[in-house]
């Protein structure tokens, strides 16, 4: 009889490929996430390098029978997608890759086995059972027997910086009360029978705790904080980590489409537990498809406003070079139009920017040196109409400009700004259009809230401005900055083209 053969070695490549991070890194981040998913609460790391072993123990619910035969499935993924934060088992077979052989034993009330199990050629992985129980309550043991003995799989101080790094916030009492229904044990961490502490960094303030809201909502979404380092940073801990169910899956400040006046001296984290309805099916990115991306860039948006106002309780809020001009205003509400006309085919960027614009009665200042000290310079530039009672409405005034233009002026108890206070209405059109100017980040633009940024340090703008065709310039660097945020499935040329075909039918 003639059988179907599957390639197992490629198909493993093909499951390491999809991860951004080293193979050794990634076997040691699902051990950790499936033990999480099995709802442990202890997890301890032993390594014997004279022997090339790593073992890994866990005290969650383990395995029963049906689900052990499934776990030596190569291609099984039983997970339903948004529940936890492992993927099937994939550190196990991921590890078959560097090991010779690996041993599990597992426990689930009244079924308690062990099995061998190796890649012995590209398309054979056998396994059989062993007669192994040394589990004295439910839980899972691995053991991986490594074909190198140099392997950092062996090292006490990588497996500890891995967990610091990609678990973080379950080792940081901070995190605690959004984690006690998830984890209400808590998760303790043993590496070679030493507990894992939090590595801290040394703050040059005290960190400080905030909270994630979804635009009204009293319920916190989320949890983070953000703190400034006394030292320039490493590029693994710099930036903004953003966590689910206690796994970073990214950090930096590209994620977040924002940047620290010292982007290399300021770190932080936030967790968002909702989020993890929003990742891949390996768990190690965000879904770019349009339903998820909608829901993402919600969250995001909410995390943004929230760590912008730490950055500027820390001095290091940024600081664009240019204030929104009255022109870009206007480019601003075209391409509002353009993104409408185009919500058919790219649903996906709704939930980029507000999409009507929206008035509200607030009491503002108006910039005056000759008057009293009334108010302190805070996030935000909006355009505010005139005084209440009158009978226009104007394009609006800057609402309150404060000296950059991401600052703007509110009326507060401990004043630093002089000014008249003033009672208007905030308008607010959707998309703002801006200038900055950084020659490190050598792209043309970058979105940050509801702010696309045009870089003059880059090349093509200077040439742009020299021939008189700037507003092309604008607006090809804002349908390339839109493009990275449609789904993976479709083409950022052609979204371009519909963009500035949108552009040439407004009128």
């Amino acid at each position: 009889m003639r059988q179907t053969r599957v390639d197992l070695l490629h198909l493993l490549e093909d499951l390491r490929d999809g991860y951004s991070t080293p193979l050794e890194e990634t076997i040691i981040i699902e051990l950790v996430a499936n033990a999480l998913d099995a709802r442990a609460s202890k997890i301890s790391f032993k390594t014997n390098k004279t022997k090339a072993i790593i073992e890994v123990v866990d005290n969650g619910v383990g395995m029963d029978s049906e689900e052990f035969e499934s776990y030596h499935d190569i291609a099984a993924t039983t997970k339903i997608r948004g529940k936890g934060i492992g993927f099937a088992g994939v550190g196990i077979k991921l590890a078959l890759l560097v090991a010779e052989k690996v041993i599990t034993e597992t426990r689930k009330k009244s079924f308690h086995s062990s099995s061998e199990w190796s890649l012995e050629d590209r398309y054979h992985a056998p396994w059989d059972y062993l007669n192994l129980k040394t589990l004295s309550q439910d839980g899972t043991r691995v053991i991986i027997c490594l074909k190198d003995k140099s392997s950092s799989l062996l090292s006490s101080k990588f497996i500890e910086k891995v967990i610091q790094e990609r678990y973080r916030p379950l080792l940081d009492d901070n995190f605690y009360k959004i984690f006690r229904s998830i984890y209400p044990e808590g998760i303790e961490f043993k590496v070679n029978r030493k507990k894992l502490r939090l590595r801290k960094f040394s703050p040059v303030l005290p960190p400080h705790r905030f909270f994630v809201f979804l635009g009204r909502k009293r319920k916190a979404v989320g949890i983070g904080y953000v703190l400034k380092s006394s030292r320039k940073l490493s590029e693994e801990e710099r930036g903004i980590g953003i966590s689910t169910y206690g796994k970073v899956i990214k950090r930096g400040w590209d994620w977040l489409m924002l940047n620290a006046k010292n982007p290399d001296e300021v770190t932080g984290l936030v967790e968002v537990p909702e989020l993890a309805e929003c990742l891949t099916t390996n768990k190690s990115d965000f879904r770019k498809d349009s339903a998820h991306l909608k829901k993402y860039y919600k969250y995001r948006k909410a995390i943004q406003r929230a760590v912008l106002k730490e950055l500027e309780r820390i001095g290091e809020a940024p600081v664009p070079q240019e204030k929104v001009e009255r022109g870009l205003r206007r480019l601003g509400r075209e391409i509002q139009q353009i993104i409408q006309n185009l919500a058919y085919n790219f649903p996906e960027l709704d939930e980029l920017f507000p999409k009507t614009r929206r008035e509200k009665k607030v009491q503002g200042v108006i910039p005056d040196t000759d008057a009293q000290l009334v108010a302190r310079e805070t996030l935000g530039v909006e355009s505010m109409t005139g005084t209440m009672g009158g009978g226009g409405t104007g394009e609006g005034i800057e609402a309150a400009p404060g000296d950059t233009p991401e600052m703007r002026l509110e009326v507060s108890e401990s004043p630093e700004k002089r000014g008249r206070v003033h009672t208007g209405r905030i308008r607010r059109s959707g998309i703002q259009v801006a200038f900055d100017e950084d020659p490190q980040k050598g792209v043309l633009g970058w979105l940050i809230g509801d702010t696309i940024y045009i870089n003059r340090a880059h090349p093509a703008y200077a040439k742009a401005k020299e021939r008189g065709v700037e507003t092309y310039h604008y607006l090809f660097t804002i349908a390339w900055v839109l493009s990275q945020y449609i789904e993976d499935k479709k083409s950022p040329l052609e979204f371009i083209n519909q963009f500035l075909v949108a552009w040439g039918s407004v009128r």
